[in-house]
């Protein structure tokens, strides 16, 4: 018997064909399914990682800490005399500033300062008031005036840069220290030939009380200076307001500060001192002046010693019609008016009282 074997017919072929591709697409888009579940999805977080913040970086602050303030510090200051010429030698160094120069300026208590601008860190200057000539030789000197005949005077209008002067340094920012004038030597002269340096010397000085009244009994010697008055300086130890007594003669008396005599003496009103019926009151507070303080004699040169309050004795009390011993100050004028007003008061009670009986 013959077995007759039948082919596949085309249309069943195409379809086997189309199965099996749609398997192997469906197993393609399976495939690329499960690898993108690996994947983390936009915006979603990692599970396995830990979670860490990224340090700060450094501020400016850390970086760049702020400059130190400028300053200054003058690590020269010499006072010197060469050639018979006064100079100051100075050096200065300064912190925290780009400018390398610097202004020298010497204050003038009284009237115009002397500025020297635009000088290096380093050198040295003339001594205001001196001069020199083309050579470098003195032909002038602070202090001193030449007259037309050749011979030399003390005074002129440099006398308050001797003998000591306050200068100020200034870069940005600036350093104010005291220099004194140098001295003459055997070798070198700063004063005009044949001049000595001017002294000053106090041979007496006496507090002394008249009456209850204080006053202070001096006197001073001079050389090397044709000043004839003096200026009395009694300084304020509590820092407050100096008293000055101008103009006095080079021996005399002066009264203590705040101290006054009897009432019709007249006084100076710029010393505090005010005419009130027939009284004088003081209105500063010299109660500084009790005890031991400094009193500043100046003639050019100048010397400070110190003076003590003369002590309540039997022979210097304070007597009837006098003023007292010691300054009146505010409240002690006060204490006296309502002592005043107490025996006011007490008088005409008396007064009332008499009446009354006599009714």
């Amino acid at each position: 018997m013959t077995r007759t074997t039948h082919q596949p017919k085309p249309r069943g072929r195409a379809r086997a064909a189309a199965l099996t591709a749609a398997v192997v697409a469906l197993l393609a888009v399976s495939t690329g399914v499960a690898a993108a579940d690996t994947e983390p999805s936009p915006g979603a977080s990692t599970p396995a990682t830990e979670a860490t913040t990224p340090a700060p970086a450094p501020s400016d602050d850390l970086q760049y800490p702020p400059p130190p303030a400028p300053s200054i510090d003058v690590t020269v200051l010499q006072p010197v005399c060469d050639g018979d010429v006064p100079y100051l030698r100075y050096a200065v160094v300064p912190t925290g500033t780009p400018n390398d120069t610097v202004t020298i300026t010497w204050q003038n208590p009284s009237g115009d300062d002397v500025v020297m601008a635009d000088l290096p860190l380093t050198g040295r200057v003339l001594w205001p008031g001196a001069k020199v000539d083309a050579n470098g030789k003195p032909l002038d000197w602070p202090g001193w005036t030449q007259q037309a005949d050749g011979t030399w005077v003390q005074g002129d209008e440099f006398d308050w840069v001797r003998p000591s002067a306050t200068v100020v340094f200034k870069v940005n920012p600036e350093a104010t220290t005291t220099v004194t004038y140098p001295p003459s030597s055997p070798s070198c002269a700063t004063n005009p030939p044949g001049k000595a340096e001017p002294t000053i010397k106090v041979d007496t000085l006496t507090p002394v009380c008249v009456e209850g009244v204080t006053y202070l009994k001096y006197g001073v010697t001079v050389t090397g200076t044709p000043n004839t008055t003096a200026t009395l300086t009694w300084h304020n130890p509590s820092g407050g307001a100096d008293f000055v007594q101008a103009g006095q003669p080079l021996r005399g008396t002066v009264l203590w500060p705040g101290a006054y005599p009897e009432r019709f003496v007249d006084l100076k009103k710029s010393d505090g001192w005010e005419l009130v019926n027939n009284m004088w009151e003081n209105t500063r507070d010299f109660g500084w002046a009790v005890g031991t303080v400094d009193v500043t004699f100046k003639v050019n040169p100048e010397v400070t010693v110190p003076v003590t309050f003369p002590q309540d004795t039997a022979g210097c009390v304070r007597a009837a019609g006098v003023a007292g011993l010691l300054p009146r100050t505010g409240a002690e004028v006060m204490g006296l008016v309502g002592f005043a007003a107490g025996l006011l008061a007490l008088g005409t009670t008396v007064v009332v009282l008499t009446r009354r009986r006599r009714a």
